[in-house]
């Protein structure tokens, strides 16, 4: 596999002194290491030679432009004409036309994945659909480990409890003090009224991520609906990558259905714009109304109507409703066989084993997640209803999802780098499934179910003539079936 490093991770993996050693150096050196390792080459864009030689400073310019030589300069990159036609023309030799030239490489397949800390760059890659071949350095690594490393050791699952069992001195609260001076006196107040919390723990027992939330309806925003404020929802720099803030959020929104919350918010500096974009993707939107301090508010609505149902397709109503929230008319379902091994590391939640842990793989804390297989169905597309059956030990249907995207290809490199950031395959198994036809399916989890909707019942209603060994598409009659069992769960 190729990568494609972008100039705000050449420039900390390579300081030109001590003075500019940074936070990201030992990430950018970790993901080189393993990238090395793995036999992928790393590779810079002609562009970003312009834009790391205009530095003023003639020692540092000089000593980077010897660093430069020893990474491949992408040869005879594409031109950025496809890009720019999506994103609009900008000006020549510009920052922006700098960004579109890296994204033309990854529109082109000329390289499989671009890594940049560039926040603008991720939005630009999601409107041209390349959101999935553009990682940040610590999901890099992450998905570097996936594909070549041993298991790493498990992290906890996610710990409920209540605010007073907070350790008000963990490092991870070091930056919320800097966002919020006065967070000892309100971490107080949280901890007299009870609050719920969850936490992911280090091995080391310190925290990984926090989310603290409580109850504020709040009328004066639009809010008539009982309303859950998510106060304080942090992962640590450390632990970057391995998708924490989604099984954090998993179990926040988890807590929010199940108590019957009709709408969540959260109010966050526009500055933490990665986090801001993470929540957009689970449907919090800005209302416009910001704080006196200046922060976004962003809110999320659980309840919805007729009205919604009919604006959204089945996919869109999912990431602003969910998720648990689907839309099941006029919506294919599948059955979708899956093996003990893979569905414990996709979904460690619903693992029969009751002593096993979260966060072994960075997609079993995920709510976006992928799922690969040689089968020959080729009808499942954005939206529909994936309904994972769990074959051998278990034998019935155990997890519901909804698709996103899929893709087929006998070609290694193509899926690992369409599964990207959400992989649980090592590249030897995908090199394995390639051996034919591999069907690559992006999902959303949207729900665990608390019992198994177990193969007897399945042929007793006539949903399936037997049990399946291949992916199944459900008739009218068993689709409506499965949404009333999931539905009374």
């Amino acid at each position: 596999m190729k990568y494609l490093i972008d100039t705000n991770v050449f420039i900390p993996l390579e300081p030109t002194a001590l003075a500019e050693v940074e936070p990201l150096t030992s990430a950018a050196a970790t993901f080189a290491q393993k990238s090395n390792r793995a036999g992928f080459s790393l590779f810079v864009h002609p562009a970003q030679t312009r834009e790391i030689l205009s530095d003023r400073d003639e020692n540092r310019r000089s000593l980077r432009s010897e660093l430069l030589q020893k990474y491949p300069l992408l040869p005879q990159p594409p031109d950025s004409r496809r890009v720019d036609r999506v994103l609009g023309s900008v000006k020549p030799d510009s920052h922006h036309w700098v960004d579109h030239q890296l994204l033309a490489a990854v529109h082109a397949d000329a390289i499989d994945t671009l890594i940049t800390e560039d926040i603008g760059i991720h939005r630009k890659a999601k409107r041209l659909g390349l959101e999935h071949r553009v990682a940040y350095l610590a999901e890099a690594i992450a998905t570097l480990g996936a594909l070549f490393d041993n298991v790493p050791a498990a992290l906890p699952a996610v710990e409920a409890t209540k605010a007073h069992n907070l350790d008000a001195s963990d490092p991870i609260f070091h930056s919320v003090r800097q966002d919020y001076p006065p967070f000892d006196e309100w971490l107080k107040k949280c901890k007299r009224e009870h609050r719920q919390v969850w936490i992911v723990r280090a091995p080391d027992r310190s925290y990984a991520g926090v989310a603290i939330v409580n109850r504020e309806d709040r009328p004066d925003f639009g809010a008539t609906l009982k309303t859950l404020k998510i106060c304080t929802f942090k992962v640590s720099a450390v632990h970057a990558g391995f998708r924490y803030g989604e099984l954090l959020l998993r179990d926040v929104l988890h807590y929010a259905e199940q108590n019957a919350f009709g709408s969540l918010f959260v109010e966050v500096f526009p500055r933490h714009e990665r986090l801001v974009a993470f929540l957009q993707e689970f449907g919090f939107s800005d209302q416009h109304a910001n704080t006196g301090r200046g922060e976004l508010r962003m809110t999320k609505r659980l309840a919805f109507n007729a009205v919604d149902l009919a604006e959204c397709d089945a996919l869109e109503f999912n990431r602003r409703f969910g998720p648990s929230a689907m839309k099941w008319a006029d919506t294919p379902a599948f059955l979708v066989p899956i093996q003990p091994k893979y569905h414990d590391l996709l979904f460690p939640e619903g693992t029969l084993q009751a002593d096993f842990f979260e966060g072994r793989m960075a997609c079993g804390n995920a709510l976006r997640k992928a799922y690969l297989c040689n089968a020959v169905c080729r009808e499942i597309k954005p939206g529909a209803a994936i309904c994972f059956y769990r074959s051998e030990d278990v034998q019935g249907v155990t997890v519901i999802g909804v698709a996103e995207e899929t893709l087929v290809s006998r070609r290694p490199t193509e899926v690992a780098r369409f599964v990207g950031k959400r992989t649980v395959y090592p590249l030897r198994e995908i090199e394995r499934l390639c051996q034919s036809e591999v069907l690559a399916i992006l999902f959303r989890q949207s729900r665990v179910l608390r019992a198994p909707i177990t193969l007897d019942k399945l042929l007793e209603s006539d949903i399936i003539a037997g049990a399946p060994q291949s992916i199944v598409k459900l008739k009218l009659a068993g689709r409506r079936w499965i949404q009333n069992q999931t539905q009374a769960q």
